[in-house]
């Protein structure tokens, strides 16, 4: 199993926060606060602490402005500038990697494949577990788990899940998720009570986020993730970021539908053509004369020679030239080579050609051929 690559969720770069933590304590103790107190290595939390010391910070120089009080206000803009930036960097680095976990998803020939790997591509994202379900009829029903470390425990919430199987009524934020078609963040699944009851008891659920997968026949199923080996709670960050993840994996349920009905549309033309050749060949190898079809020249009454004209009108322009080759004494296989055709379309050539003229064998098809050609001779084929 591949270890989260974000394991320690949206914290601070320790440079950035090395560089924050020595500029709010020169900025306390310049205002009188406790220097010691500790800034959270979040970027929500740290960029509300400097907020809240510029802001200190600016009233104290509008009162009685000095280099010192000015300088400090300087280091502090600058450093929620670069807070600012390692935050946007952690956006796009982020972003990057919902791109990288679909492109890893596409090579899911079936939905039933896709579904089964949805958890590991959301692990990639930094969550260490990861639920995919399916939605039928307003029936809640589990399909596959993740739980980095604990492949028993994701066995189990499995296995709880698809006992219970409970309908999603308007109690639960899943439900919630489904009409707004949008990631939910839930921020304390023991007391909000929102959550689905056998789901929180069986993950012992405290935040989590939860999102609709959305299809061409709508909401198909949700996905539910959280940060609990890691002993976090998720954040707006990790709704927006699952989000986004979710959008892009009903594009490729989508994508993946289409798949599995060009292929199995494929394995039906396939099955069709061998049914076509297969009574082909039958015919070509029967040894009886194939019965007149609407359309096909009637052998002529016993009676005179034939004349040219009905050879003409019997055969097509092809068979024409096959019949001169024959009158030249060329075997199939030297008709096929002369024509550029396979041995099988020569036989089936010659097969067509006595039957039109009713000849039992090639020898009386060339000897009513050559008898035709006394009577004015056979033009050229084109």
């Amino acid at each position: 199993m591949t270890p989260p690559r974000n394991g320690r969720g949206h914290r601070i770069p320790k440079a950035v926060l090395h560089e924050v933590r020595a500029v709010t304590t020169r900025a306390r103790s310049l205002l009188g606060s406790d220097p010691g107190q500790d800034v959270p290595d979040e970027f929500p939390a740290a960029e509300a602490v400097l907020a809240e010391l510029a802001e200190r910070i600016g009233e104290l120089a509008a009162a009685g402005p000095t280099g010192a009080v000015l300088d400090l206000f300087i280091e502090v803009s600058d450093a929620r500038e670069r807070l600012r930036q390692a935050n946007l960097d952690l956006r796009v680095r982020v972003h990057a990697q919902v791109q990288q976990a679909l492109t890893q998803l596409q090579d899911a020939r079936s939905v039933a494949r896709l579904a089964e790997r949805v958890p590991e591509a959301v692990c990639q994202l930094g969550f260490d577990r990861a639920l995919f379900s399916e939605i039928r009829e307003s029936v809640w029903v589990p399909q596959s788990c993740t739980v980095l470390g604990d492949p028993g425990w994701a066995a189990d919430i499995l296995r709880i899940g698809r006992a219970e199987s409970p309908v999603l009524d308007r109690t639960v934020v899943e439900t919630e998720a489904v009409r707004r078609r949008r990631a939910l963040l839930v921020t304390d699944a023991q007391r909000e009570a929102r959550g689905l009851a056998c789901l929180v008891e069986a993950a012992r659920l405290q935040s989590y986020v939860v999102a609709p997968v959305v299809g061409d026949g709508g909401v198909l199923g949700l996905v539910h993730a959280d940060r609990y080996v890691q002993g976090r709670q998720v954040d707006e960050f990790d709704r927006e970021v699952f989000g986004t993840f979710a959008q892009g994996l009903g594009l490729a349920f989508r994508r993946t539908v289409l798949v599995e009905r060009l292929y199995s549309l494929r394995t039906e033309v396939g099955r069709f053509t061998m049914s076509i050749a297969d009574a082909m060949d039958r015919i070509l190898s029967s040894s009886h004369p194939a019965a007149p079809v609407v359309g096909d020249p009637v052998v002529p009454p016993p009676g005179p020679v034939p004349t040219r004209s009905f050879v003409e009108s019997a055969l097509t322009p092809r068979q024409l030239e096959v019949l001169r080759l024959m009158g030249e004494g060329r075997t199939n296989a030297a008709i096929a080579t002369r024509l550029t055709i396979s041995e099988d379309t020569a036989k089936s050539h010659v097969k067509q050609i006595l039957r039109k003229l009713g000849a039992a064998n090639r020898a009386e098809a060339v000897s009513l051929f050559l008898r035709t050609q006394q009577g004015g001779g056979t033009p050229e084929p084109a």
